[in-house]
């Protein structure tokens, strides 16, 4: 069983966050409150919330600190991907050419930074901010590639149903 303080913390502090507290969540995911209080309570060990319930916190309230935390557990990191199943082609080459130019202000910044043969805590977050603007970029162009590939798929299928005589 994990007992991740930071995970239980998350729990807490999104329930406890929410406008109207935990009787509004509780309202919202039609739940007893005194059951949610002791489901989110740092201290009560006789109920947890299940992986489903923390979904609902996380849509309601758009608060994503139980997935970082639950990330951050099994040593992951979270990105939010953007929809682009609708992305032209001319979106997507502008997708791998602003991939490129985050890559490249990956290696400026850091060129830039280590020119005195030091990195500053200053200067770490700065690179760290362009090295996730490039994993971004990389996961928009995934999303891309993935939505061209399922529409090739969609595609596919329907010339074979018309192949057959079928709709």
């Amino acid at each position: 069983m994990c007992s991740s303080e930071a995970l239980n913390r998350a729990i807490y502090d999104t329930a406890h966050d929410f406008p109207g507290g935990v009787p509004a969540m509780a309202r919202l995911m039609a739940a007893n409150p005194g059951t949610l209080f002791n489901k989110v309570s740092t201290t009560h060990e006789g109920h947890r919330l299940n992986v489903y319930e923390a979904l609902a916190m996380q849509l309601l309230s758009g608060d994503l600190r139980i997935l970082y935390a639950m990330a951050a557990e099994l040593g992951q990191g979270c990105y939010t991907l953007g929809d682009f199943s609708d992305c032209s082609d001319a979106d997507l080459l502008d997708r791998i050419t602003t991939l490129g130019a985050a890559r490249g202000a990956v290696d400026h910044e850091i060129h830039q930074a280590f020119e005195d043969r030091k990195i500053t805590r200053a200067e770490a977050g700065q690179i760290r901010q362009r090295v996730e603007a490039a994993v971004r970029a990389n996961l928009e162009l995934l999303s891309r590639l993935d939505a061209l590939a399922e529409a090739e798929t969609q595609a596919e299928e329907r010339r074979a149903l018309r192949a057959v005589g079928g709709a």
